[in-house]
């Protein structure tokens, strides 16, 4: 039975092998709709094979893109989805919120909760790198100077509170847990950087024209 090597959108697992279990040939046509299942999960993945004459990719032995003279991939689902960052964000903090969004894909639930307050603590340093203290104390510097709204004050204490949690807990966190403290820190990203960015951008664009 034929193979491919993905990264698996079911259980994020990287670089799995997946393996044909049947397939149904689309009339008129070379090229077969082909079912694999992941190494990992067992999670089913499709692929819409061209086969160039010789064995099909369920008949054949080994992975099938490696023999690009019997065959081509021309689709294949479900795709991975792709993990996108809020816009106008400083390198690293993009980087860091990448993070904290591929280990909630992948499952790794304390990692994203301890890497969605870093988030945090890293964007406040953003907004006033003047300010000292604590990340409690610069969160409130940060209000008291106006910088960011009672509200966003709020927010980023219960994701500071949420990651402590999630650092120091001896029990794992819940999905739940996990994607609402990823969440929270994603908005709080979108008030304080994209919104901004994004109005900078249109005085920009304006004054140009």
């Amino acid at each position: 039975m034929g193979q491919l090597t993905r990264s698996c959108p079911h259980c994020y697992t990287k670089n799995v092998s997946f393996t044909a279990f049947g397939e149904i040939q689309k009339p008129n046509t070379e090229v077969f709709t082909t079912s694999f299942y992941c190494g990992g999960c067992f999670g089913g993945y499709v692929a819409e094979v061209l086969c160039y004459g010789g064995p099909t990719a369920l008949g054949y032995k080994g992975n099938i893109e490696n023999e690009s003279q019997y065959f081509q991939i021309e689709h294949e689902y479900p795709v991975l989805s792709k993990v996108n960052s809020p816009k106008y964000l400083p390198e690293n903090l993009d980087k860091f919120f990448l993070q904290a969004a591929n280990s909630l894909n992948e499952e790794n639930l304390d990692a994203s909760s301890i890497m969605s307050r870093k988030v945090l603590e890293v964007a406040v340093k953003k907004l006033a790198p003047e300010a000292n203290g604590n990340l409690y104390q610069r969160i409130e510097s940060l209000a008291e100077a106006g910088l960011i709204t009672q509200e966003l004050r709020d927010w980023a204490h219960i994701i500071r509170g949420d990651g402590n949690e999630a650092a120091h807990e001896e029990e794992p966190v819940s999905v739940e847990f996990a994607t609402e403290l990823l969440s929270f820190s994603e908005m709080f990203l979108m008030y304080t950087f994209t919104m901004p960015g994004m109005i900078s951008s249109k005085r920009h664009d304006e004054n140009i024209a």
